[in-house]
């Protein structure tokens, strides 16, 4: 009710960093806290303009959240599947544009596989073009 909508003005600013930090806490589609989910998805669009290249980042985290919980058995609310739609492409560009670096630990399985399969060749560094993982 009234509450929730002033919780979802309060947060809106912030609203990728919200639902990725619900997420992140394991509030998925299938839990409690679904139709506030849905009041902050419905937020996202509302304020789409205004989002930062952050905002972005942390809403294509949340939208491979909702992709596993769809996996488990849950259903999209109306206002997500709308930011799926129509924002995914953008945040998932927004995400595989970071810059990527290598790790230390990277470079030392590299290098133990390079030692023990000679014959193959190791890429350090991939980027995978649905999730947008490096």
């Amino acid at each position: 009710g009234r509450a929730t909508a002033t919780v979802v003005e309060v947060i809106s600013h912030n609203v990728g960093v919200v639902l990725w930090g619900l997420a992140v806490m394991g509030e998925g589609l299938d839990g409690s806290l679904v139709g506030l989910i849905d009041l902050l998805a419905a937020r996202v669009l509302e304020v789409r303009e205004k989002l930062t290249p952050k905002d972005k980042l942390q809403l294509h985290q949340w939208l491979l959240s909702c992709e596993l919980d769809l996996v488990s058995g849950a259903s999209l609310p109306s206002s997500a599947a709308r930011v799926k739609q129509e924002l995914g492409e953008e945040c998932l560009q927004a995400f595989s544009s970071q810059g990527t670096r290598e790790s230390q630990f990277q470079r030392d399985v590299a290098l133990a596989l390079r030692t023990a399969v000679s014959e193959v060749e190791i890429e350090e560094e991939y980027r995978d073009a649905r999730s947008g993982y490096s």
